[in-house]
């Protein structure tokens, strides 16, 4: 099903959440050099947690995940829905060189530290929500609050953020999937 070979616990944790309603996107053979991972971390002034840098050179970097658009439609403008129903996927901001511009985690940190005046480095970001998570200067997972201004600490390392932001996508997807087999039931 892979054509990507990550490390065995995101491996398992993939083929257990993430099936053919999803689009799944990564560097691949692309994956960033130890260089650039060590040039980052000199401009952002802090070295990032071994986990993450292990992930971000590994050929799951840069990694974006989407329900499809046939199983998840997207709201229109002007749709009111509760929220949950706009997060129809996540992404990891990663290094590699033909990365997207917005989820290039170099261009994005310099964006977010100016907006945010703060030194933290974002890295995950759940599609539909303003909040993202951060590292801090001591590689401890916050997450950005957009309305407060703030970053809590989150409690967990990289990993257990990624195994739940995957975890809550796949259900969101069953929840939406479920919705609309029985809206398609009742209007027959």
């Amino acid at each position: 099903m892979w054509p990507l070979k990550p490390k065995p616990e995101y491996d398992a944790l993939l083929r257990r959440h993430i099936d053919g309603d999803f689009s799944l996107f990564a560097c691949g053979k692309d994956a960033p050099t130890e260089s650039t991972l060590c040039e980052f971390e000199h401009e952002a002034g802090f070295s990032l947690p071994n986990d993450f840098r292990a992930f971000s050179k590994s050929p799951l970097g840069g990694l974006y995940i989407d329900v499809k658009e046939q199983i998840w439609p997207r709201a229109k403008p002007l749709d009111v829905r509760p929220f949950w129903s706009f997060l129809h996927g996540m992404f990891v901001f990663g290094f590699g060189k033909d990365i997207p511009e917005w989820m290039d985690i170099r261009l994005h940190t310099r964006e977010f530290r100016q907006n945010t005046q703060t030194t933290l480095v974002p890295f995950l970001k759940v599609l539909g929500d303003a909040n993202v998570y951060c590292f801090d200067d001591k590689g401890v997972v916050r997450r950005w609050d957009h309305e407060s201004a703030e970053a809590p600490l989150v409690g967990k390392a990289f990993p257990e953020i990624f195994a739940y932001e995957v975890e809550e996508l796949k259900k969101r997807k069953d929840r939406k999937k479920a919705e609309r087999g029985g809206a398609a039931g009742r209007s027959s």
